[in-house]
């Protein structure tokens, strides 16, 4: 019977592309889109950058500020458009040391920019006028060879300005050495909640076309079909979580030119994944049994699984989610599954994973149980209509 029933619901998947585009190809492109979009450097980024001086009031150090700017990995456009304009006003050579009065360079940004563009740009410019400032200060005192150039001067403060040899980093995680991939696991874990579209919609076939009738017929109980149903999509889960793991730690890293993501703890991995697929099959079961149309699958189970991963942190990282956001995704089953994933590519602690464990345990048997009970009554209404 299991093998007939996973036959079925395998035939019926493979002869419904938009199941197949749900499961596979939604997920896959989720990973390579939003890596993409994250594979760009920082250096790269800030090249794409035109920057401008508009020196009026003809100050000397606009040149050595530039100098600053360029070290940072700005362009400066010879051309009447740009991103960024710097304009010198009146004494900013004579306030830049004394720091009485402001307003004396004024930053322009194209509206274009994104506001955390924008953001990080202001923050080199500061840096590149906490250079100059020193830079000047560097010229008062004479600490500078009179035969050192600009360029050898400018070089020189760079050197006295960087902190890289007092910075050690410990304790630095896989994901968090490749910032980019991050958000891999969450891609996967949102690919294999969204398993719920394929059994809402077979549910409202079966109940359409008769199926669900007939099977009252059969010398079989409502638990042992629901039981049939839930094992068959957890081997189509299981199918589709490998798929997804191989194009996440390793495709996406090939195409992205990166290292790929090694799984140090198969064990926690494996276990993790019948956890997870436990959860999201009696998840996905549970909203089926509660849809009867097309058009309530699509918005209750859609709808339900990108809420969930907004809540989650999937869309916006949880550590920048406002605290009352972030507690919220705390409570959120797939922040908990993509948590076990990411130790499982990392080192962890048994007090760390159990938790996780026991909460998508609990998850999952509350909404199995009332997908059952659900799916029962359904059966039992059907058989007087």
């Amino acid at each position: 019977m299991l093998i007939q029933s996973v036959k079925k619901e395998t035939i019926i998947i493979l002869n419904d592309l938009h199941s197949l585009a749900v499961l596979f190809l939604l997920p896959i492109t989720f990973m390579l889109v939003m890596t993409l979009a994250m594979s760009e450097t920082q250096r790269n980024l800030v090249g794409k950058i035109s920057l401008k001086i508009i020196n009026p009031e003809k100050s000397n150090n606009s040149i050595i500020l530039k100098s600053y700017l360029e070290k940072s990995g700005l362009n400066f456009s010879s051309t009447s458009s740009s991103d960024i304009y710097l304009k010198f006003y009146k004494d900013f050579d004579a306030q830049l040391l004394v720091g009485k009065s402001e307003g004396h360079l004024e930053i322009e940004m194209d509206s274009s920019l994104s506001p955390q563009t924008q953001a990080f740009l202001l923050e080199l410019i500061k840096v590149a006028l906490s250079k100059l400032k020193f830079h000047v200060y560097m010229e008062e005192i004479g600490d500078f060879d009179d035969n050192l150039t600009l360029e050898q001067k400018v070089e020189l403060v760079e050197k006295n300005t960087s902190v890289e040899h007092l910075v050690k980093r410990t304790n630095i995680q896989q994901l968090q050495n490749v910032p980019t991939l991050y958000s891999i696991p969450s891609w996967l874990i949102f690919g294999i909640y969204f398993i719920v579209l394929p059994i809402s919609i077979t549910l409202i076939k079966e109940k359409n076309n008769g199926t669900l009738l007939r099977i009252q017929t059969y010398p079989i109980s409502n638990n042992y079909y629901f039981f049939n149903k839930a094992l068959s999509y957890s081997i189509v889960s299981c199918v589709q979580w490998i798929l997804l793991a191989l194009v996440g730690f390793y495709f996406v890293p090939w195409v992205t030119d990166q290292a790929h993501l090694e799984i140090l703890d198969y064990a926690l991995f494996f276990t993790a994944a019948f956890f997870i697929i436990f959860a999201a099959i009696s998840f996905a079961l549970l909203l089926a049994s509660m849809v009867s149309t097309y058009e309530q699958a699509m918005v209750l189970g859609g709808g339900t699984n990108i809420l969930l991963a907004a809540f989650s942190g999937f869309m916006v990282p949880v550590d920048i989610m406002p605290e009352a956001l972030a507690n919220i995704a705390t409570f959120s089953p797939m922040y908990w599954s993509s948590e076990l994933i990411k130790y499982s590519l990392s080192t962890y602690s048994l007090n760390e994973v159990v938790p996780l464990f026991l909460a998508l345990a609990l998850f999952g048997s509350f909404c199995f149980i009332n997908a059952l009970i659900l799916f029962n009554r359904k059966r039992r209404l059907l058989s007087w209509t």
